[in-house]
């Protein structure tokens, strides 16, 4: 029996706000599929998200939907995007995002709920 192929084509991690702190960072996964579709992720670390939080005075956020990591690296954005593509495909689409950033995303919500 033949191993099942992954319909994941590659993987980029970009727009890393901090690329010395993977472990503290904000940062967009692209997920381009063997199909030709791509999908955009915004992904953050608990504790950047938190801080990123008490800085902007948000007591809460709702809106795109945010993958957490416990690092920004390649290696985890590759097997976190896998693993939703193998459990359900919606996943991604779920997920998928306008083509923003997340400081840009919590800057417009604090603009939009003072």
């Amino acid at each position: 029996m033949s191993p099942v192929s992954s319909p994941v084509g590659h993987i980029e991690l970009t727009h890393l706000t901090d690329p010395a702190r993977p472990e503290h960072a904000s940062g967009v996964i692209e997920v381009y599929l063997k199909d030709g579709r791509q999908f955009t992720l915004l992904a953050a670390t608990p504790s950047w998200f938190k801080e990123e939080l008490t800085r902007l005075g948000l007591k809460f956020y709702y809106g795109p939907a945010v993958l957490f990591l416990k690092k920004l690296e390649l290696a985890a954005a590759r097997k976190a995007a896998k693993d939703m593509m193998a459990e359900n495909e919606q996943l991604l689409v779920r997920y998928d995002t306008p083509r923003r950033t997340l400081p840009d995303i919590l800057a417009a919500f604090r603009a939009a709920h003072p």
